[in-house]
């Protein structure tokens, strides 16, 4: 494995259900918070990421694993990396994890889409140099 981001989430009580654990749906919200971060560290500032006109990356799919509940007011590790690249698309992992137990595992597949015909299109390469330092190994594209 190369580089790993890394940052921290402190659950908040109203993202908690009635149940007082997370409100599974949130689970997106905070890992997309941690791509907004990661992107950074990436040299991207904001504006350079999301206010790209030549093409956009929008997320294609999207996959969470809950292996143990969230509760408001604990603090949650959350390793970024980048799973896989394919020819016009790249999978981002999140793991969450407090403590060495890991409470879950999100997958993103950003996709790259040519603004003026929306149609795929293969990776920039600034991009795929960027995010290749985060890659964790050299398995199946997504």
């Amino acid at each position: 494995m190369n580089q790993v981001f890394r940052t921290q989430k402190t659950l908040k009580f109203r993202e908690a259900d009635p149940a007082g654990i997370m409100f599974f749906g949130n689970i997106f919200a905070f890992a997309h918070d941690a791509f907004e971060e990661f992107i950074v560290t990436t040299g991207y500032t904001y504006e350079e990421w999301f206010g790209q006109k030549d093409v956009i990356i929008p997320i294609r799919q999207t996959e969470s694993n809950f292996l143990s509940p969230f509760y408001p007011g604990q603090t949650y590790d959350v390793a970024v990396t980048i799973a896989s690249f394919g020819e016009t698309s790249f999978k981002m992992k999140y793991v969450f994890a407090q403590k060495d137990k890991t409470h879950a595992i999100v997958t993103m597949v950003h996709s790259v889409v040519d603004s003026k015909t929306m149609q795929k299109s293969s990776l920039p390469f600034t991009l795929k140099s960027r995010l290749e330092p985060f890659l964790e190994s050299t398995g199946q594209g997504c």
